[in-house]
């Protein structure tokens, strides 16, 4: 091969004098302008994207462009990168003894570099020739000062290194990368320059495997003999590159003859300075644990080889790694845990995808890496399993009572405290009540999709409720009362949630309007197999009530059960008025006084008609007796010492007082029933709040100590007090409707029945209605029943007090008195009642007499037929007898006629 090489390079030498024989021969007298304008001509200057000054004879060549000059004028640097210079490069010659820099890369320039090219370049230190389509064999040894080469990007075939050149001891780096270079990798090593840092020949056909020993390049730092078929095992680089900082040999399996086998060196651990460690695309079959100790390196790269052994624990040492990839591989067993070292700064990548033996999962702290390849592989990494630690971590996990297995790297979610899953490990319940949670919600808990329980009541979370939970739309039982939370809720919140079947939300600091949520009792009666909650009172549960901690509180129209500030909680249900349609107490009671007044008016019309016709055949005097009866009644019913008494006297100031003071008792019970009114949302009512619904239990307790026993005793107590006034109000009413009565005293019945009976009963109303709202006692009930039955005295306190401030006042006002008066003025010591009931009996003695002198009449009658039917048995005895004896029959007739 080496003879194969000399031969080629014989030849190439050999065209390159050929070439320069049949052109003109530059010697180092030549004027440096003259040399330029051959550069110019010979590399196509005319079409050089930039050529300002070229050929300008009146402008210094050191202003021309790409040209650099010292304060001599002597040019050290030419820089026409990217220029379109074109033409063989073999017709070069350049002769600047102090040029240092030469860039002609980017450019079309093609044939092979001549020897004399730089034979007067002695000062040369950099020559970037790169990018262009140079081809033949490249000497990278021309110029005894030469410290930086790049002849990458060509067409060379080969490289030649001449060790008697000084170059060969002074390059520094060279590039002869993305050529087409067929040597052996073994040639090449061997010969290459002694000082060199940097080496870079990927991207050819370097063949062969690596020298062993590698040649000693002790300056060396980086080495990239990447994309070639260099075959064969690994050398030890630790004793002839002791300084290296970057090993790029991968991709050699571009061929099948191609690749690095074997294993890789302990040895390596010594590279303290290695910085990358490239070794994809090769048939290496393991790596040992020793490279963890490599503090500084920044790229381990071993995909795509043949390794079948498990992750060395010792890589996650490696502090400063950047790159880890392992992929294609056949790596076995678990991933290992110190990689959640990486995760710490998170600027590692992590790449271990095609390893189809690695057991799962991955670890779980690995999985929160950003550039974690199977971040997304939901065995590896399973989601709900990364959104359980976030919200682990949130809630502030260190510090919960029970936290056992959360966070365990490899255990699955399903064993970790409070989670429950399906049998596909789906998180269908996250119960955590009372463990001790505090900071606030994650809002990853929305990636726990088929979530149908979520209990975390009894703790300490702040902040707001995650807008993410309200698109769990199979959460049935939502429980997060006795928490911190605060915030508003969200109009849309609960439209997702059709599901729900219990939510409860109490203890809180939530504010705003629930809305866009249907519930319903025999929606809830539909009930869930996780649900285990009896009362449909105690499944919607918010801070609806009040006091509240806020001026409003929050609004719910279908919670079920409403609690305040202080704890105490009342079911939001409608009272037994509320479900006939009528909105409120204060609506029934004037629904109940019209219907009272109609039902009054109706009854009263049809007694009317009835004792219409029963009272017609009566007498007067029995008419009059049950007439004055029934004023005694009437004035005793309404009470000798009540101003209601004032309705039956005719005094306007009396019915005036009267009135009043059934205004003043119908204001304060109206008082009362707005204070009983059932309106959580008011703290304008007495409404007291006795359900409890403890941290310990889903199901809410009444406490209140109110039973049947209490309200006997109030039935009785109502009983005693007031249906005396509606039997005698009734009565009275009754009475109105008798025809025997004037008028006037029907409507003074009337009034007084019907205030009377009305008062009584809507007190007794009251009563019931403001009990049910605010007694929890039997003792409160009493209490408060007497407090409101002292109500119905108040006529009496008033016509008490009356009687203290005027009594003679009150005492003419009544309807006794004003009679006595009337009987006064009548004279004869007769009392005005009197002389009607004599007149009343005088009639009725006219009224017999009449009777008697009708029946008198009817008796004469049937004596003067006995006197006819005489006569006429007379005339025939007459006849008889004789005409004498007619005659004197007849005068006597006449003496004894009987006047009529």
């Amino acid at each position: 091969k080496n003879m194969e090489i000399r031969t080629n390079l014989m030849e190439e030498n050999c065209n390159a004098a050929t070439v320069a024989s049949s052109t003109p021969v530059k010697v180092s007298l030549t004027p440096i302008k003259d040399q330029l304008k051959y550069f110019y001509n010979h590399t196509g200057g005319d079409n050089w994207s930039n050529n300002s000054g070229w050929m300008n004879d009146t402008l210094h060549y050191c202003k021309w462009y790409g040209l650099a000059c010292n304060d001599n004028r002597d040019i050290t640097g030419i820089n026409l990168r990217n220029n379109s210079l074109a033409g063989h490069f073999n017709f070069i010659d350049l002769d600047f003894p102090w040029l240092t820099t030469l860039d002609l890369a980017e450019n079309k320039l093609s044939g092979i570099v001549s020897i004399g090219f730089a034979m007067f370049l002695r000062r040369l230190e950099y020559i970037d020739i790169s990018e262009n389509g140079l081809s033949g064999c490249a000497d990278l040894t021309f110029s005894s000062s030469m410290l930086h080469a790049n002849f990458s990007n060509n067409n060379f075939t080969c490289a030649s290194f001449k060790r008697y050149n000084p170059a060969y001891k002074t390059l520094r780096v060279l590039d002869l990368s993305h050529n087409s270079i067929k040597q052996d990798a073994s040639h090449i090593f061997r010969n290459a320059p002694l000082n060199l840092e940097e080496l870079i020949l990927s991207h050819n056909n370097i063949r062969g495997g690596l020298p062993e020993p590698f040649p000693i390049l002790e300056n060396i730092r980086r080495l990239d003999v990447s994309f070639n078929t260099v075959s064969g095992p690994l050398p030890d680089f630790t004793r002839s590159t002791p300084r290296i900082r970057e090993i790029d040999l991968s991709h050699q399996t571009k061929t099948k003859i191609g690749g690095l086998t074997g294993t890789i060196s302990p040895d390596f651990s010594r590279l303290q300075d290695l910085l990358v460690l490239n070794l994809a695309f090769n048939k290496l079959t393991s790596f040992p644990s020793d490279i963890g100790a490599l503090q500084k390196l920044k790229l381990l790269d071993l995909s795509s080889n043949s390794l079948s052994q498990t992750i060395p624990s010792e890589l996650g040492k490696l502090n400063a790694l950047e790159i880890l990839n392992l992929s294609n591989n056949a790596l076995t067993q678990l991933i290992p845990e110190s990689f959640d070292n990486f995760v710490e700064e998170d600027y590692t990548s992590i790449f271990l995808g095609g390893n189809l033996k690695l057991l799962d999962p991955a670890p779980l702290v690995l999985c929160f890496l950003s550039d974690f390849d199977f971040a997304q592989d939901n065995k590896k990494c399973p989601p709900e399993r990364s959104a359980l630690k976030d919200f682990y971590e949130s809630a502030k996990g260190q510090e919960w009572t029970i936290d056992t297995l959360w966070l365990d790297s490899y255990a699955s979610h399903c064993f970790w405290h409070g989670v429950d899953c399906s049998s596909s490990n789906e998180t269908v319940r996250l119960n955590l009540k009372n463990n001790g949670l505090s900071g606030t919600l994650s809002t990853t808990i929305g990636d726990l999709p088929m979530l149908q329980e979520l209990d975390l009541s009894d703790n300490d979370i702040k902040g707001f409720v995650p807008l993410e939970i309200g698109q769990l739309s199979r959460l049935v039982s939502l429980r997060l009362s006795y928490n911190e939370l605060t915030g508003t809720m969200p109009n849309d919140f609960f439209s997702n949630l059709t599901k729900l079947k219990l939510i409860q939300l109490h203890s809180n600091r939530i504010r705003g309007t629930i809305t866009n949520l249907e519930w319903t009792e025999e929606k809830w009666e539909e009930k869930d197999h996780l649900l285990i909650l009896t009362s449909y009172d105690s499944s919607f549960i918010t801070d609806c009530g009040n006091p509240s901690d806020f001026e409003k509180s929050l609004k719910c129209e279908n919670c079920t059960m409403c609690c305040n500030a202080q704890g105490n909680c009342y079911p939001n249900k409608d009272t037994d008025i509320q479900k006939t349609r009528i909105k409120n107490y204060t609506n029934f009671s004037l629904v109940y006084f019209a219907s009272f007044v109609g039902v009054t008016l109706i009854v009263v019309l049809v007694l009317s008609a009835f004792n219409r016709h029963k009272d017609r055949h009566l007498p007067g005097t029995s008419i009059r007796q049950l007439s004055v009866k029934d004023q005694k009644y009437a004035l005793g019913a309404l009470g000798a010492d009540s101003v209601y008494q004032f309705f039956m006297g005719k005094s306007c100031c009396g019915w005036s007082i009267a009135i009043a003071t059934v205004a003043f008792q119908l204001g304060m019970l109206l008082i009362f029933v707005n204070a009983a009114e059932f309106d959580l949302s008011s703290d304008k009512v007495d409404l007291k709040y006795t359900w409890r619904c403890p941290r310990d239990q889903i199901e809410c307790d009444d406490k209140s100590d109110l039973d049947w026993r209490g309200w006997i005793v109030f039935a009785v107590l109502m009983g005693t007090h007031l249906l005396k006034d509606i039997i005698n109000g009734s009565k009275m009413t009754i009475l109105s409707s008798k025809q025997r009565h004037p008028p006037r005293d029907r409507l003074r019945f009337f009034c007084g029945g019907f205030l009377l009976s009305s008062v009584a009963l809507f007190t007794m109303y009251v009563s019931i209605i403001y009990n049910m709202a605010i007694a929890t006692s039997n003792t409160e009930l009493i209490m408060n029943s007497v407090i409101i039955l002292f109500i119905t005295d108040t006529d009496e306190q008033v016509f008490d007090v009356l009687m203290v401030l005027n009594s003679r006042w009150v005492t003419a006002m009544s309807r006794k008195k004003n009679d006595d008066k009337r009987d006064d003025e009548m004279g004869n010591g007769g009392s005005l009642q009197e002389l009607r009931d004599q007149n009343f009996q005088l009639l009725d003695e006219v009224r017999e007499l009449r009777n008697e002198n009708a029946k008198l009449k009817g008796e004469m009658s049937e004596l003067k037929n006995v006197i006819t039917s005489v006569r006429q048995e007379m005339t025939q005895i007459n006849k008889r007898v004789g005409q004498e004896d007619t005659s004197k029959w007849e005068s006597d007739e006449n003496e004894e006629k009987i006047p009529y």
